[in-house]
């Protein structure tokens, strides 16, 4: 973030959001590396209100994945892949769709991450579960 050229307090507010936000942020990872993962989902939610950013969300839903809070983590990892288009996010959300059994949702996410990572261990594996079980229950559509 760029703000050293505008003095305008739209800027200013926008640079004191963000300071706030980065320090709330490095708070939350503390608590989610204490493995205190309601806390730190308090507190990465209360990031995201000053500043949204995409490791935010990808670091809230990878939270509500280990609580095993998998809708909860659903539209945070999913902002997270709208935001940035890195391979972390998008087998994070697999894996949530997987453990739903959504399994065309997690199909879908996989493909993405391993288009970005080919060799994307998560994401494959989320592909050779959620593969067979998708063929076996949509068979009778391509019958």
């Amino acid at each position: 973030m760029t703000t050293e050229n505008d003095n305008s307090p739209a800027g200013k507010e926008l640079e004191d959001n963000y300071e706030v936000s980065h320090s709330l942020y490095e708070e939350a990872r503390t608590l989610m590396d204490a493995g205190q993962l309601d806390q730190a989902i308090a507190t990465f939610h209360a990031s995201a209100l000053e500043y949204p950013h995409f490791k935010t969300y990808e670091l809230l839903g990878e939270c509500y994945l280990k609580l095993s809070r998998y809708s909860e983590a659903v539209p945070f990892l999913a902002a997270a892949t709208a935001l940035n288009r890195s391979v972390r996010a998008p087998s994070l959300l697999a894996e949530a769709f997987l453990a739903l059994k959504q399994y065309t949702n997690a199909l879908e996410a996989a493909k993405l991450a391993l288009s970005i990572e080919p060799n994307n261990r998560k994401a494959r594996h989320v592909l050779n579960i959620a593969q067979p079980i998708w063929e076996e229950k949509t068979r009778h559509l391509r019958d």
